[in-house]
């Protein structure tokens, strides 16, 4: 291929059609990529919205039915430490100089 000749190249990142001029190495024709959208109908895209919105509220319930079972269960928690405290340390204090 000599310096003069013209080549078309695909874009690697869109698709598009580029066809470049050899002598001064700049994009003479450009042609769009084929569109890859998906056409959907009106109806559809509402099913899908409806759908989605009925999973985010019941992932909505769901962190609050977590958020009640957690009070009682810090609660339990705590109850159980705080009998542990009233009988007394488990051992001697140790302190950091101890450690050494």
């Amino acid at each position: 291929m000599s310096d003069g000749d013209s080549f078309t190249v695909t874009c690697p990142c869109c698709g598009a059609l580029l066809t470049i001029d050899g002598t001064s190495r700049v994009v003479s024709d450009h042609q769009p990529p084929p569109d890859q959208h998906e056409k959907t109908s009106f109806e559809a895209r509402l099913k899908t919205l409806d759908e989605e919105k009925r999973a985010a509220e019941e992932k909505f319930k769901e962190s609050i039915r977590s958020e009640k079972g957690k009070k009682d269960i810090l609660e339990k928690k705590f109850k159980d430490l705080f009998e542990k405290a009233k009988e007394g340390p488990q051992g001697p204090f140790k302190r950091d100089i101890d450690l050494d």
